[in-house]
């Protein structure tokens, strides 16, 4: 039996391409699939990796991983989007690599990138043949957007590639829904849109969802649309992001929470590609990135390769210029939008408009990540041009394969996509770049108590704050854009920096906030003077460990508490020279406690201790208050004996509570009611979607179920 698709057969015909797809992409990546020692370089070994080693560990253990415990004294997990836990095919790869053992998890998290990349071309043959190309036609649009210049320039972003995958499926769905508002066009959109806010990097989100209202002006514009067409797009928005809202509503709780919202402090303008990047749409390697050893320029590599193929840009200037169509106008206005957009402030018209835009939404943009928009765009009319210009179909598999050639020997096996393990090993569970000593140390060390110390950094290696979760050594310092505003405020007592920054290392060794924070060992890559206050107890390949004799534990009793009204005022109390957090706490908000003038005689023992889940036992003979590293966050419950009690924001950044005179039980739990209601609108929306779903499929099950009558709302 054979389905249709535009009157297209769904036979051997039409899996050829889809075999000459996948094996161009295979072969684009040999080295890092198929050969020993090769990587996937950068952003996936030293920040995807952990974050999915984390969520390994959880799904192993039977826990949903909300929190983690290893960076930041503590951060919310599942609402950092680019963690990624509710991307459906991210999940699935740790899945199979748990069930496969676990060894190889960054393996398989590259055939997850490879597949998208394979996915990405997959949809733009779609999409080419939505547009009435010929097969071969569609096959060298698809060749051109997934070997050209975004997808082997950012192969390490695996948010970025995942969610750019989803692009093309969207405007073939806004295509689609030109010619009627069908139901299962407008849920595909959707659908599309909202694995595209999963994927995890909002940049490129912000792409995918702005392009594909783009494209429905234009069709609208040009007259190729009804006039209601971007009303439609605009529904299948706010549907993606009800499919989305376990992920987007925590995430939007984060952001607004976190450093990300400075943005605009430190890039006073939007940012962008280089507007010198656009020669390398003719020579790959003008700026010399493909040796990052000698590469000098003052900008980041990674957004100098805009390659399409030399045919490919001729075909698209045939597209574009020479042999227009209404069609091929429409996108060529899209591809020259989106060029804009993707130059940021490299243009003057992209800087006077993004500083007129509001600060939330400068905050959200970062122009270099529309790269792929223009990248699909630039592939579509490589396809329309070679459907227009090149009427042999010999002459078009010919070009398909010249044009797949080119693009393959200029990018393929580049330092963008593909890390020697020899020039640089990185860091897995058992080595820290190319140590394994240097991990099983450490680890040794921390572990000496229950719950782990925590390290922190002195003109160290940010691996080991990156990696935290994947050595599973905890650190107060941390690296993520997403970094809460009260946790570097407290950073920034014994650090130097801006409000905006996500990773500090320390400035002041004799501040007492670095004993608050639970520091136990200090990592640097030079000796330190000899000090009775920190031990040099460990040389590591390239790093000395010092102890940090004065570190207090992570949940300890105070007799004296200071009281402010916000978090300003916390901040300057926790700065200032005289306070001792041995002796008091800087608790914000209301709270009933009379401690007295000296230290609780009492002391705490921790019963349990998982990543959303802490039970304390606390003894003392006067009423005393409850001091933690731990960092607060909205979600986080306590409870006294089994009886809820409130959480005050204790030295800026940390849980604390006043505890009654006696022995008691502490539990605090992170249990967000935001991520469920969140869930039942996604679980509501996802619903419907399976609702179209079926009302497309109907008519099939109706043959095999000759009794069953379709209702009329799922007729189509």
């Amino acid at each position: 039996m054979y389905c249709t698709i535009e009157g297209m057969k769904l036979g051997d015909r039409l899996r050829v391409p889809y075999w000459i797809l996948l094996i161009e992409v295979l072969f684009f990546y040999r080295q890092v699939l198929f050969y020993d020692g090769f990587v996937i370089p950068w952003d996936l070994r030293y920040f995807h990796l952990p974050h999915a080693s984390f969520i390994a560990e959880c799904f192993r253990n039977g826990e949903l991983p909300l929190w983690d415990p290893y960076m930041y004294c503590g951060r919310p997990f599942s609402a950092n989007i680019q963690a990624q836990l509710f991307y459906p095919p991210l999940a699935l790869a740790i899945l199979i690599s748990n069930w496969a053992g676990g060894a190889n998890l960054l393996y398989f998290l590259e055939w997850e990138v490879v597949l998208h990349v394979f996915l990405a071309g997959l949809f733009t043959f779609w999409l080419l043949r939505r547009l009435g190309t010929s097969q071969p036609a569609a096959l060298l649009g698809a060749s051109v957007y997934q070997l050209g210049g975004f997808f082997a320039s950012q192969t390490q972003h695996m948010g970025a590639v995942n969610a750019a995958a989803w692009m093309p499926l969207a405007w073939l769905s806004v295509l689609a829904l030109r010619d009627g508002p069908r139901r299962r066009w407008l849920a595909a959109l959707a659908f599309s849109l909202a694995m595209s806010v999963l994927s995890g990097l909002p940049a490129v989100t912000v792409a995918v969802f702005g392009s594909s209202l783009l494209l429905a002006l234009a069709l609208a514009l040009f007259k190729l649309g009804p006039g209601r067409l971007p009303i439609l797009v605009a529904l299948g928005c706010l549907w993606a992001l009800a499919l989305s809202a376990i992920q987007f509503l925590p995430a939007i709780q984060l952001s607004q929470l976190s450093v990300a919202q400075y943005r605009t402090d430190w890039l006073e303008t939007g940012g962008g590609v280089p507007l010198a990047a656009l020669v390398s749409l003719v020579f790959p390697n003008f700026y010399g990135i493909f040796d990052l050893k000698r590469y000098t320029g003052p900008w980041q590599p990674t957004f100098l390769y805009v390659y399409c193929g030399l045919l490919g840009l001729l075909l698209a200037g045939i597209a574009a210029l020479v042999r227009r169509t209404r069609e091929s106008t429409v996108f060529a206005l899209l591809t020259l939008v989106c060029a804009f957009w993707m130059l940021g402030d490299s243009t003057p018209l992209g800087k006077n408009l993004y500083l007129l835009l509001p600060v939330f939404v400068r905050n959200a943009l970062h122009p270099e990540f529309a790269m792929p928009a223009f990248a699909l765009g630039m592939a579509v009319l490589a396809g329309l041009g070679a459907q227009q210009f090149l009427r042999r179909r010999s002459l078009l598999y010919a070009v398909v394969f010249l044009t797949a050639l080119d693009l393959t020997l200029a990018g393929s096996g580049r330092p963008m996509n593909t890390a020697s393990l020899r020039e640089e090993p990185g860091v897995t569970r058992s080595s820290f770049e190319g140590s394994p000593l240097a991990s099983r140390r450490m680890r040794l060390l921390v572990n000496q108590t229950f719950p782990p110390w925590r390290t922190d950094m002195l003109s160290a290696s940010q691996n080991w704050t990156m990696a935290a979760s994947l050595i599973e050594v905890p650190t107060a310092n941390g690296y993520d854009p997403l970094a809460l505003v009260r946790t570097m405020q407290a950073r920034l007592a014994f650090c130097k920096g801006e409000r905006w920054g996500s990773y500090y290392e320390i400035a002041d060794l004799a501040s007492p906030v670095l004993d608050l924070m639970n520091v136990r060992f200090v990592l640097s890559r030079d000796r330190l003077p000899a000090s009775a206050r920190f031990l040099h107890v460990a040389d590591l390949p390239g790093h000395q460990v010092y102890e940090n004799t004065r570190a207090l534990p992570r949940f300890f009793l105070v007799n004296r508490i200071r009281k402010t009204a916000g978090m300003e005022e916390a901040v300057a109390a926790l700065h200032s020279p005289d306070f001792d957090p041995r002796l008091e706490a800087i608790v914000e908000g209301p709270v009933d406690f009379q401690g007295g003038p000296d230290p609780p005689a009492g002391n705490v023992r921790v019963l349990a201790y998982q990543p959303r889940r802490v039970l304390l036992e606390v003894d003392s003979p006067t009423p005393a208050f409850l001091v933690t590293s731990e960092t607060h966050y909205p979600g986080w419950q306590a409870a006294l004996d089994g009886q809820p009690q409130p959480i005050s924001y204790t030295n800026v950044a940390f849980r604390g509570l006043p505890v009654p005179a006696g022995k008691h039980q502490v539990l605090f739990q992170f249990a967000p009611a935001l991520l469920w209601y969140a869930a039942t609108l996604a679980a509501a929306a996802w619903a419907l979607i399976l609702l179209c779903a079926l009302g497309g499929s109907w008519r099939l099950c109706a043959k095999f179920l000759p009794l069953a009558h379709p209702p009329p709302a799922l007729l189509p």
